[in-house]
């Protein structure tokens, strides 16, 4: 009889300690607290505002900021103080005043679609294809290297006799010192364009087939032992913003060791290796406008790969692709 009571007196005492804890509400906390033990170092927290610009997301308070939801929402808070039991008021939003007025636009406000927005001009010039900066976010690495951890006690499915995936890399393993070997293939990806064949990453082009697949590789890197699985759809998405094309292909595990990225400022090409290297998607795009290729970067996230593309014009871009516009007849017109 007297066990129970004890276990009834736990239970009341755990019940009513549960009830003291209240939540804290100040930004980047999140926690429960005891009023009774709030004392003026109490609480971790983030006292500016959060605010978003540019795929950033910024607090105010320390400027700490990220392309990525997740990471920016593990960011420590900055200031120390008590914790905060009150819920804060929601803000009643305030009535829009109305302009009757009419304004002229800014030019930098406008946006002309079609017919006057010009896509930029198309020639035969032979141009320079080159990579673009990739910037791995710190999501993205700790994802990576959490995955790697993972895999250590897995068995491996590699044996004697599998042949290198990498482009124009025709070794096989032969055990543990084929890894230590390097590896000399081609990183870009194959192009075929009006009868001629080559690499994008070293453009050295012939129209015999076979002269083509025996063309020695550019790059020299590790060997890959297994193949990707191909993943021709992929959700992305576009948008042009301050003089910048920001064009979003999701994807999780994307590894920016694989990942490659080129551009001669109207044809984008890409090789987006993800899945922790299990797939591989390749995006090819003829672009409306023209791109200053030094100037852009590729952001790779933790569940996403944002291109960043610098604008070379300041008009703002109807399309991503450009597409010849036609005449009735069929012939290409201004």
């Amino acid at each position: 009889m007297g066990g129970r009571v004890a276990i009834l007196l736990q239970q009341r005492m755990r019940s009513e300690m549960e009830e003291e804890l209240r939540y804290c509400y100040n930004k980047g906390c999140g926690q429960k607290f005891n009023p009774n033990e709030n004392n003026a170092d109490a609480c971790i927290y983030h006292p500016g505002p959060a605010y978003f610009h540019d795929a950033y997301k910024i607090w105010n308070c320390c400027n700490k900021k990220s392309t990525d939801f997740g990471t920016w929402l593990s960011f420590k808070g900055c200031t120390r103080g008590r914790h905060n039991g009150e819920k804060p008021v929601e803000e009643t939003a305030k009535p829009i005043k109305v302009e009757t007025k009419i304004r002229p636009e800014a030019p930098e406000e406008v946006i002309v679609w079609n017919g006057l927005n010009k896509p930029a001009a198309r020639d035969e010039t032979p141009r320079t294809i080159s990579r673009v900066p990739l910037e791995p976010t710190e999501a993205a690495l700790k994802a990576i290297e959490a995955h790697n951890e993972q895999r250590l006690g897995e068995p491996s499915a590699l044996h004697i006799g599998v042949a290198c995936a990498n482009s124009g890399c025709d070794k096989v393993y032969q055990g543990e010192q084929s890894n230590s070997e390097k590896c000399i293939y081609h990183p870009g990806t194959a192009v075929f364009h009006e009868g001629m064949k080559y690499w994008s990453c070293c453009e050295k082009k012939t129209s015999d087939f076979g002269a083509f697949l025996e063309q020695r590789g550019c790059t020299t890197g590790s060997h890959c032992w297994s193949k990707n699985e191909r993943v021709d759809k992929i959700r992305e998405d576009w948008f042009c913003r301050s003089g910048h094309i920001h064009l979003n292909v999701y994807c999780k595990g994307a590894l920016p060791d694989d990942c490659v990225v080129e551009s001669d400022g109207l044809i984008l090409r890409a090789k987006v290796v993800h899945g922790f290297g299990t797939k591989e998607t390749n995006l090819n795009y003829e672009l409306f406008g023209e791109i200053d290729v030094p100037q852009s970067k590729v952001i790779v996230g933790e569940r996403k790969l944002e291109m960043v593309l610098k604008q070379k014009g300041t008009e703002s871009w109807p399309r991503l692709t450009y597409e010849a516009a036609t005449s009735v007849n069929g012939r290409e017109h201004e």
